[in-house]
């Protein structure tokens, strides 16, 4: 009798590890998947020629699925095909600027700055377009690409648009009033670097980490010298003309960094560190970074900001059809009923994405380290990963 009872209790116990089993494995396990998922995947990479892909999937406000497909080439020997690391990390670009507009909103709420300040009152040079000099460039006028700034003398130092330092500095504006139209500018974020560094007293990327990604424990920085050389993944750009891929190595020179630290000026050497684009992160910390933002500021306890910062940079400024706001897009046409907010980026040959639905907890993290993508930031092929992924992942 006592046999029977105890395997009855044991068949019991049996049955529901099983029924928690199935509930999960449907619901959480980032396993459970179609298995044509990958085969989708495979064929858009194919298509758009892609070298290497990682992937993270959010959902219930928890991290899915991650996997890389392709590989990481190997500079020193173009036969090799080393497999993308599961933590590798990837330089990625304009996804980049939501780490400068979080750092900029962490100052409006610790009232130091304030968004509508002319930005003189932070800088060490004078920032006013000579074709209207009456009109102060603003903060938020440089987030949300108004500023009237190009970037045709884009590059890695800022004595192009100091008046003291370039005669022709009148080149780096356009020919319209401050605040009248849309013009994405790399330029005005190496500025808001410049700002973050002036207020704080604080070397930018120091700032960006001590503020951001340790408090939320995430293995990133834009400071290429804290970054295992292991672990990051090289990239290609794909020459349309010559149709095949070109090594570019030059956002992993570890000696550039090196000596851009010795010689660091306050105020003005932010600009070496990219704060446009130079963010070196992987995709399941750019994952939980995302959930960051999604979860109105805060994640896994820690508060980055408060939820009307996080609105603020989401709300559309203009009419512009990025519509986009400070460092942060909507972009329609990815999945069903909802246009998703988050940034994109591409240069280099990385093409990233991160897009998030903040009501339904989920969202799509995107790196690619080569494609033949004629967008210049891969959004042809990372729109088509996000149905992809939403199809088999989240719907």
């Amino acid at each position: 009798m006592d046999s029977i009872v105890f395997y009855q209790k044991f068949m019991k116990r049996i049955l529901i590890f099983f029924i928690f089993f199935v509930f999960f494995a449907l619901h959480d396990f980032p396993r459970c998947y179609s298995m044509g998922m990958n085969e989708e995947i495979a064929s858009v990479m194919s298509k758009y020629h892609s070298i290497g892909l990682s992937v993270a999937v959010v959902k219930n406000n928890r991290i899915c699925y991650t996997s890389s497909f392709g590989y990481n080439p190997d500079y020193s020997d173009t036969t090799k095909r080393n497999p993308i690391p599961e933590n590798g990390v990837y330089v990625i670009q304009s996804i980049s600027k939501t780490f400068v507009s979080t750092a900029i909103m962490q100052l409006v709420e610790r009232k130091l700055v304030k968004l509508d300040d002319d930005v003189n009152k932070y800088l060490a040079f004078i920032v006013r377009n000579p074709k209207y000099p009456d009109i102060p460039i603003t903060i938020k006028m440089l987030l949300a690409h108004y500023s009237s700034l190009n970037d045709s003398k884009y590059g890695w130092h800022l004595r192009q648009i100091n008046p003291a330092t370039n005669d022709k500095y009148q080149e780096c504006y356009n020919g319209y009033p401050p605040g009248a139209e849309f013009a994405y500018c790399n330029l005005a974020y190496s500025l808001l670097g410049a700002i973050v560094e002036n207020v704080t007293g604080k070397r930018f990327y120091d700032y960006i980490d001590e503020n951001i990604t340790m408090p939320l424990g995430l293995r990133a920085s834009y400071d290429l010298t804290k970054i295992d050389s292991t672990l990051i993944v090289k990239a290609y750009i794909y020459d349309q003309k010559k149709q095949k891929y070109v090594v570019d190595n030059s956002i992993y020179d570890y000696q550039f960094f090196r000596d851009a630290k010795k010689n660091y000026k306050l105020g003005y050497s932010a600009a070496c560190f990219s704060p446009t684009g130079g963010m070196k992160i992987s995709v399941v910390d750019l994952a939980k970074y995302m959930m960051m933002h999604m979860n109105y500021g805060t994640y896994n306890g820690v508060k980055i900001l408060s939820k009307e910062s996080e609105l603020e940079m989401w709300k559309q400024i203009g009419t512009h059809k990025w519509r986009y706001g400070l460092a942060f897009s909507r972009y329609g046409g990815m999945v069903e009923d909802y246009e998703p907010i988050g940034m994109t980026g591409g240069s280099h040959g990385i093409h990233s994405g991160m897009f998030f639905n903040p009501e339904e907890k989920y969202g799509f993290v995107i790196i690619c380290n080569g494609c033949t993508s004629k967008s210049s930031v891969g959004f042809d092929m990372s729109r088509e990963i996000v149905r992809i992924l939403y199809k088999h992942l989240i719907k």
